[in-house]
């Protein structure tokens, strides 16, 4: 007969479904604020998307390594000194989930983290979940002559993800050609009866309508391929902890982790899916 406890009775049991709970809704805030992210109205979307994404893809690779832990010892938790150690900074904690993988054979067929804007969204989101360079830039400004204007999150997420997004899968396509002749077109139409006043994401000035224009056709760009390759960060590490955990929470010595693999399986689709879905996580 089994010794297997009922995960239902477990606290620690409890405490990780209620931390892959948070993680997965947090990291799904984050993808779907992304998408609705633009220089107008919209802007404080993207501070809604970094806090999310930050701290949904951090606590996603912090339970990798738990789950690795409990694994390793035969069901015992970390102790909050070994979970403090793992850190804040994302790029440690995506390689250390990527040992984990390898230490355990789990092979990832998901794009990597190691993809060029895989690896720059990766880099903005840990600026950002640095105080002085993110999360608090705007009290940082104030006052302060020396601050770098490239910290700026936003400015530094155009900058170092979209427009390589715009590079790679906007210009110089009928996309491209599209937008600019649309934007030509409003500016004729409406320039002489219109006055607009708007700034982009790196805080440029925005009073010609063409310009605005042709900036807003971007922006479906900057938002469809900006959550898609947010979320391919997250697919990889979601692919991780669900193969860790799934025969892990039947075992007699693992109860603790049963089911919480469950929480992940939304952002376990195709590329497409991943790219066109505008509400995270999938219901």
């Amino acid at each position: 007969m089994s010794s297997r406890a009922d995960p239902f009775t477990l606290p620690e049991w409890h405490a990780l479904r209620r931390e892959a709970s948070l993680v997965s809704q947090v990291i799904g805030a984050g993808a779907t604020a992304l998408g609705r992210a633009s220089y107008g109205k919209s802007f404080g979307e993207y501070y809604t998307a970094f806090f999310g994404l930050s701290i949904g893809i951090e606590r996603l690779a912090k339970l990798i390594l738990v789950a690795d832990h409990i694994i390793e010892h035969q069901g015992a938790l970390p102790d909050a000194q070994t979970v403090k150690a793992f850190g804040h900074r994302l790029e440690h904690l995506i390689k250390k989930s990527g040992d984990i993988a390898e230490k355990r054979g789990i092979a990832n067929p998901h794009l990597s983290p190691s993809d060029p804007i895989c690896a720059a969204v990766i880099d903005c989101l840990d600026s950002f979940a640095a105080a002085s360079k993110g999360r608090y830039a705007n009290f940082e400004t104030i006052g302060n002559p020396n601050f770098d204007p490239s910290n700026e999150p936003v400015n530094k997420w155009w900058e170092k993800v979209v427009e390589p997004i715009l590079d790679k899968h906007y210009r110089g396509r009928q996309a491209e050609h599209r937008v600019r002749h649309r934007a030509r077109v409003v500016g004729k139409l409406l320039s002489d009866v219109s006055t607009i006043l708007f700034f982009d994401e790196n805080g440029n000035q925005m009073t010609d309508l063409q310009v605005a224009s042709e900036r807003s056709g971007q922006t479906k760009w900057a938002q469809e391929y900006g959550r898609f390759y947010a979320l391919a960060v997250v697919r990889w590490l979601s692919h991780i902890f669900i193969e860790l955990v799934h025969s892990a929470g039947y075992g007699d010595e693992t109860p603790c982790l049963f089911g919480h693999h469950e929480f992940f399986y939304s952002y376990k689709v195709d590329d497409k899916t991943l790219r066109t879905r505008k509400v995270w996580p999938l219901s």
